[in-house]
């Protein structure tokens, strides 16, 4: 009864899906409570002592089980082989549909923008084109008036000379003597009527006719129907899989670990800027050219420091609040975010120097903000809100990305986008977790273990891979896809802010603050 049992430890028993699986390999598929005995070589198939007696006395090739085990040598390896291959397959193709996703959403963006530049250039152009017709209409409007106004004038006077006229006929008739009146009758018919009848023909020839009318060009509807036109959506045939695209994963360098090195610290409260009662807490930094850009709270304050020098280039006050973050969008570029006065200011390093280009009032605060560079759109990143707004140039918003199921309400989030391969990264100190969204909201991936605590400022290399600071735990490195590499650096004091040269061979990271004395540490890669 027992001959096809086998035994094992009790701790080594298999699930019960497993022992299921056991029990209906060796049960026959006709008769209930019979195993498979037999081999039926003619029609391939197993059977029952049952199946043999009803269905199988005929054939020819009839094994017993038991013997064929004895004649050929059980080994699944091939098969293996086999399922890892079509497993492979299976996440080639699962990747193939990440990718043309990723591809999909990358189209769409484009035509947005697409659609943004068109409706833009249309406002541009209606804008001139509005200005232009009021600019003549006011104009051809001050001439024709100019000149209704004269001949009012004229035949204002007209009138007040002939009233003059026939104030004096009245008069003559009512006081005067028949001989007077004859007198004034023949020396208006002789004088007054014959200038009086010159002016009224000059008045007539006068009389305005200049006026100006609207000329539509009739190929006005022809051009509304070409930009109509202009652009349109049709089904193309794209595979990713087998042609490279801007989300193509496969252009990331192969990872070579290097370690880092300390250069330098700079104590940051030495510099004599600042007032001695209060204590310059460095938060986010930036890497543009030779210098380092730095927000400080407490002090309100941007401070940029040349490399290779302990002198401050420049100070600047922002407004008596506070810059939270201080984020690179472009070679010279960045973004300054004051959240606590509801403003975000587009500031440029001219020679050392930060210079305000412009300044934008927010609907929400704003704690950090990055640059989509290929569709020229900012990501602006409202912790307290728990939402991403994404706005193009002109500050206009474009759209929501809600964050209420990844991160706590707070102020302690930073983002940065991934153009490699589209991807919004965020650190949440106050959930101690790395997450990333596609920008239509989609997740990525997210990553929490108790090593990443309270992860603060964010970097991306050109490989791809992410660095993240985390207060009092170093900084760890992260893979494209969101898998822990290592910690680069265990540093234990207060870190807040990190970034890296444009070669990444080198990079800061800022802390102290209230807790210790505020520095800036420069580390290269060995």
């Amino acid at each position: 009864v027992s001959k096809h049992h086998k035994l094992c430890d009790l701790a080594d028993v298999p699930p019960q899906e497993i022992q299921e699986l056991l029990k209906n390999l060796i049960a026959c598929p006709n008769h209930e409570n019979e195993e498979v005995v037999y081999l039926c070589k003619d029609h391939d198939m197993t059977c029952c002592n049952k199946c043999v007696m009803a269905d199988h006395r005929m054939c020819d090739e009839v094994k017993v089980l038991s013997d064929i085990l004895n004649d050929i040598k059980v080994d699944c390896t091939g098969l293996k082989i086999v399922l890892h291959d079509f497993q492979q397959q299976g996440e080639r193709l699962l990747e193939h549909e990440r990718n043309h996703k990723e591809l999909v959403f990358e189209i769409e963006n484009q035509a947005l923008a697409s659609l943004q530049t068109i409706k833009q250039k249309l406002l541009d152009i209606y804008a001139q084109l509005e200005n232009e017709v009021l600019s003549s209409i006011a104009d051809k409007k001050k001439v024709i008036g100019d000149k209704i106004k004269r001949n009012n004038d004229n035949a204002r006077q007209f009138f007040n000379e002939i009233k003059q006229q026939s104030t004096y006929i009245e008069q003559v008739e009512k006081f005067g003597t028949n001989e007077q009146l004859v007198l004034l009758q023949r020396q208006l018919d002789k004088n007054s009527v014959c200038r009086l009848k010159s002016i009224i023909g000059e008045l007539g020839k006068r009389r305005s006719k200049s006026s100006f009318k609207c000329v539509k060009d009739t190929s006005f509807d022809s051009l509304l129907l070409e930009v109509k036109n202009s652009l349109r959506i049709e089904d193309c045939t794209c595979d990713v899989s087998e042609t490279s695209s801007d989300t193509d994963h496969r252009h990331y360098t192969s990872y070579t670990e290097r370690i880092p090195k300390l250069q330098c610290t700079k104590d940051l409260s030495i510099i004599p800027l600042f007032d001695k009662d209060k204590r310059p807490e460095p938060g986010s930094c930036i890497w543009i050219d030779k210098y380092i850009v730095i927000s400080l709270h407490e002090v309100n304050a941007l401070l940029v420091i040349e490399e290779e020098s302990d002198f401050v280039l420049s100070k600047l006050i922002i407004c008596d609040c506070m810059p939270w973050s201080v984020s690179k969008t472009g070679p010279t570029n960045m973004v300054i975010t004051s959240p606590t006065a509801g403003k975000i200011a587009f500031a440029q390093l001219r020679y050392g120097n930060v210079h305000v280009v412009t300044e934008l009032k927010t609907r929400i605060p704003y704690h950090d903000v990055t640059r989509n560079t290929t569709n020229k759109q900012y990501i602006c990143l409202s912790s307290t809100h728990g939402q991403i707004d994404i706005l193009n140039s002109g500050g206009t918003l474009l759209r929501e990305i809600s964050l209420s199921l990844y991160i706590t309400k707070s102020s302690l989030s930073f983002c940065y986008f991934n153009a490699s391969n589209l991807m919004i990264i965020i650190s949440d100190s106050e959930s101690d977790k790395l997450f990333a969204l596609h920008l239509n909201g989609a997740k990525v991936f997210e990553y929490k273990h108790p090593h990443l605590k309270y992860p603060r400022q964010l970097a991306v290399d050109s490989s791809g891979n992410v660095y993240v600071i985390c207060f009092r735990r170093g900084i760890h490195q992260f893979s494209p896809n969101g898998q822990h590499i290592r910690c680069v650096l265990n540093e234990t004091d207060y870190t807040y802010g990190i970034c890296f040269d444009s070669k990444f061979d080198k990079f800061v990271i800022t802390g102290g603050g209230p807790i210790g004395k505020p520095y800036l540490k420069f580390y290269t890669f060995g």
